[in-house]
């Protein structure tokens, strides 16, 4: 009857990165590309690409690392910090999922 809904993410001074943002730079690891994972995440580029750098002021730390094109097109990769957050990230979202989830059904069992 029921479901639990909640939105996760980490804040410093606002919104600093939840699952957007780890998204985007997931697409970014798979793809190689910012451009491409903004376009399977859809938004578009310019959206991607000041969502970013958004999140880099804040967080005080570069995300991805640009390269220029050339004859075989530039490219993007993550920074270890960006990886490290999104591990941490990922891991912190996973245990508060599963708190979250216990408490519910110690309070709503009989309603789903």
């Amino acid at each position: 009857m029921f479901d639990v809904k909640y939105k996760i993410w980490l804040d410093k001074d606002g919104k600093a990165f939840g699952q957007g943002p780890y998204v985007l730079l997931n697409g970014v690891k798979e793809k190689g590309s910012l451009s491409e994972a903004a376009k399977s995440y859809g938004i578009s580029y310019n959206k991607a690409h000041t969502l970013i750098k958004s999140i880099e002021k804040k967080l005080g730390f570069p995300l991805i690392i640009r390269k220029t094109g050339g004859a075989h097109g530039g490219g993007s990769e993550l920074t270890k910090e960006a990886e490290e957050l999104m591990s941490r990230y990922s891991m912190f979202y996973s245990s508060c999922e599963k708190a979250i989830n216990e408490i519910f059904d110690s309070y709503f069992h009989d309603y789903k």
